[in-house]
């Protein structure tokens, strides 16, 4: 499986990132490489005097920062490089245009809950997102939803330090 991509979506929540450090992990215990994929949530209005493309560049600047936030805690931490993929559009649309560009990729890995499910008081679906459950049912890659409450044994260290706020 040495040239397996595992992929795992990262989006800045909690849950995205313990996603990442479970990808990080499967990734060193089958000698994978890891991929990190952000999907833009681009601004939908301003646009006038080029304030859509300035939000839109703040918006990436963000993801970017993000990612590499991420990947240099997997490197330092857990030895891999993360290849990094930033999309636009809709995560249930975005995700699988990777899985599709890259044949590689072998399993994709996301939280439960995203960014928008942390940000409500009570998800809509108390067990999987709406967006695990529809890679989980498209894709022909295995798909693995990983809930906010992990066991630290099942993430890469990098991302366990994050969680602990070291």
């Amino acid at each position: 499986m040495e040239n397996a991509l595992i992929l795992a979506g990262v989006d800045g929540s909690q849950n995205s990132l313990l996603a990442a450090g479970v990808a990080a992990r499967m990734a060193a215990l089958i000698g994978a490489r890891l991929g990190l994929v952000h999907v833009l949530d681009e601004p939908v209005l301003g646009y006038w005097g080029g304030l859509h493309e300035r939000m839109a560049e703040g918006v990436r600047a963000e993801a970017e920062r993000t990612l590499a936030d991420v990947a240099r805690r997997v490197q330092d931490v857990c030895g891999m490089t993360p290849e990094i993929f930033i999309e636009t559009g809709l995560p249930e649309d975005a995700i699988p245009r990777v899985v599709t560009r890259e044949p590689s990729v072998a399993m994709v890995i996301v939280g439960r809950h995203g960014l928008e499910g942390e940000r409500r008081a009570r998800p809509l679906h108390p067990r999987t997102g709406h967006v695990a459950t529809y890679l989980a049912s498209h894709l022909s890659v295995p798909v693995t939803c990983v809930p906010p409450d992990v066991a630290a044994s099942q993430i890469c260290e990098a991302i366990e330090q994050l969680r602990s706020g070291v």
